[in-house]
């Protein structure tokens, strides 16, 4: 049974596998006599539907998966399970000992670890479509072998290192528990709750994460990382170079002293062109087994101090940071920074993976809108 149709408009980008949602009232007479819902697209065939509940209301998450700029397409919601899709289907998450992997369609994409024997969790590796890693895990290296794939830190918290590791000085970001896990044919939701500590545990900031990963195509994945620091007393966070808070190690072969390049969202090429500069995002691609992958990082326009300033390096470091550049920050007792990003995997160059699309994607979505 047909209850009602939703009309999604491209505006004026043109989009493809670009997450979009609808919220319904919980009350609202749409969903009346529906405990399951599912969708069919714009030729009648048949769209994963997610479906989450907030403050009693119910969000409708879906992929579309092709509109060109200027056109709309719309999406009929229907009561009931609809066709089953395959077990495999959607992203899950899979528990083990220290570190919860995350599965899209039934393959591997990535980790989150969080080994209380390592300084700060940690997302990795994270897997390309021709099953080598965007990202530098190396436990060998001794080059900074503190950049472990993608994490969150800060050079400088109340003269705690928490960026580097200098031995039984550096900082330590210990979790603590896990909020929401949220699996489905859309996208997997994992909150962590960690707290930034001296060496010897004393904690400074409490640290609420959740990381978001959508079932899109491994030629094009992207991980939403939204993150909340609250101030446990007074806490002066540091203009230091490694300051963070996102950090993101390239593949060996991808970085730019191997042939990589790095560009940002004004077309600046290169660690001379675009380190310490202001962007919206900052791209970074290069061969990996001889196939070009590339990691785009994104800033959020509700940032403080948006567009982020970069820290990026010839040798294979992609890092926002607003804390050197600005001169610090303080934090009294109870008060908060929030900071939202998204990491886009893309095959092929900067242009050809579509980098500047999929940043209006996140901050321009397409409008949805309910067919009267």
């Amino acid at each position: 049974m047909s209850l009602f149709t939703l009309l999604v408009k491209s505006g004026h980008h043109s989009r493809q596998f670009c997450p979009v949602s609808y919220r319904v009232a919980g009350d609202a007479e749409l969903l009346k006599g529906a405990d399951e819902l599912h969708m069919s697209g714009p030729n009648g065939e048949l769209v994963a539907l997610q479906c989450e509940r907030d403050n009693g209301d119910l969000i409708l998450h879906w992929i579309v998966e092709s509109l060109p700029a200027g056109e709309s397409h719309s999406y009929t919601v229907h009561a009931g399970k609809g066709k089953q899709d395959q077990a495999a289907a959607g992203v899950h998450l899979e528990e083990k000992e220290s570190q919860i992997d995350v599965l899209i369609d039934g393959s591997y994409f990535t980790s989150y670890v969080f080994d209380p024997e390592i300084a700060k969790p940690y997302l990795g590796p994270i897997m390309g479509p021709y099953g080598e890693s965007y990202t530098r895990l190396d436990f060998e290296t001794r080059e900074h072998p503190h950049h472990r794939s993608l994490w969150l830190a800060i050079g400088d918290v109340n003269d705690i290192d928490m960026w580097n590791e200098p031995k039984e000085r550096h900082g330590k970001q210990i979790v603590t528990g896990f909020g929401e896990k949220t699996e489905g044919a859309v996208f997997a939701k994992l909150t962590s709750t960690q707290n930034w500590c001296s060496f010897g545990g004393k904690p400074q900031l409490t640290e609420t994460r959740t990381m978001t990963f959508y079932n899109t195509p491994a030629e094009g994945r992207f991980i939403d990382i939204d993150f909340v620091l609250l101030a446990n007393g007074r806490v002066e966070l540091g203009a230091t170079k490694e300051a963070g808070p996102l950090g993101i190690r390239v593949a060996e072969s991808m970085k730019a002293d191997n042939g990589g390049v790095i560009r940002n969202s004004f077309g600046s090429v290169g660690e001379k062109e675009c380190w310490g500069q202001r962007a919206q995002w900052c791209d970074y691609y290069g061969n990996v087994g001889g196939k070009t992958l590339g990691i785009a990082a994104f800033d959020h326009p509700e940032n403080v101090d948006y567009p982020t300033y970069w820290h990026v390096r010839d040798y294979g470091l992609l890092a926002a940071n607003n804390l050197y550049f600005l001169g610090g920050k303080l934090l009294q007792k109870g008060q908060s920074i929030r900071y939202k990003h998204r990491v886009y995997f893309h095959t092929e160059d900067t242009l050809a993976g579509r980098v500047a699309e999929k940043y209006q994607d996140y901050i321009h979505p397409p409008v949805v809108s309910l067919v009267e």
